[in-house]
């Protein structure tokens, strides 16, 4: 059974987390996200939400979407994820595409979309449904440090030590290029490395931290858009974003979109090294199949 008063995330919630727009009335915005979002947790057309008993909490927030938890009878939990007013349409539709085709071949690594949803009273308002995982960790970085941020016992950023940042921003770069479809020569793009985009499982910091067994427990929760490029430019392009080396005819960030903080030349060539090292194995294991 799930504790009611186990802390997911941010605990309290109000319009001063919304993106709005100057001709866009807060309030009015607030309210009516509540709405929809009470709506679709109501929603009969969803097997896993039937139950006697559902409780929504707000956990989290962006530019683009709002994030809350829905659980039913104490023992199911699902993310819904609603976009910000100020969001351009169909921003949660291309992201839920986005997501589902990822996970098709990288299920154990990227957040498989369940259900899309629109807002029959404003087509800009929408929402997509993921599993939830439990007191997750989001990766990011508060005041030019890299960490996380941890739900309990109560929300609070977690700076990472030497080796914990080598290994898991290694392990993101890795996870990028791990992603790279090789069919429709194409990556992820607009990527927060530094705001929430890659998860952590609760409880790796008590496995052995190792590239191995982080990358087994990290996913891509995020994928606002698509790139198509060649692998070799691809790689080129994580080199140049994430360590802050962009030219002036290159200040257009495309891939780790506003990074805060630059990565560390070393844990970006490590991670390509990982990432060019899971490729093999997964090609490896799709010819045994």
């Amino acid at each position: 059974m799930i504790n009611k008063n186990d802390s997911l995330g941010i605990p309290n919630y109000g319009t001063w987390y919304l993106e709005t727009l100057p001709e866009q009335n807060e309030v009015e915005e607030f309210l009516q996200i509540n709405e929809f979002i009470k709506s679709v947790a109501q929603t009969n057309t969803v097997p896993e939400f039937q139950g006697r008993e559902k409780r929504l909490q707000f956990i989290n927030y962006g530019r683009t979407q709002l994030v809350f938890v829905l659980t039913v009878d104490e023992k199911r939990q699902y993310a819904l994820l609603v976009n910000q007013p100020a969001a351009k349409t169909g921003v949660g539709k291309t992201e839920f595409r986005n997501l589902m085709r990822l996970s098709k071949n990288n299920s154990e690594n990227v957040i498989k979309p369940l259900y899309y949803f629109k807002d029959k009273n404003n087509v800009k308002r929408e929402l997509y449904v993921t599993p939830y995982y439990y007191q997750s960790r989001c990766i990011g970085i508060e005041s030019r440090e890299w960490g996380m941020w941890v739900p309990e016992p109560i929300y609070h950023f977690k700076e990472f030590s030497q080796e914990e940042r080598e290994v898991i921003n290694a392990s993101m770069v890795a996870l990028l290029i791990k992603l790279y479809d090789d069919e429709k020569k194409c990556g992820v793009s607009e990527c927060r490395l530094d705001g929430g985009d890659f998860m952590l499982e609760k409880g790796v910091e008590k496995t052995k931290f190792n590239f191995e067994e982080v990358s087994k427990r990290m996913k891509l929760i995020a994928a606002r858009s698509l790139i198509s490029m060649g692998l070799e430019e691809y790689i080129d392009r994580l080199k140049q974003e994430l360590s802050g080396n962009l030219s002036d005819d290159e200040k257009k960030v495309i891939i780790g979109k506003n990074i805060k903080s630059p990565m560390l030349m070393e844990e970006i060539e490590k991670g390509i090294e990982w990432g060019v090292e899971l490729r093999n194995r997964k090609r490896e294991n799709e010819i045994h199949l």
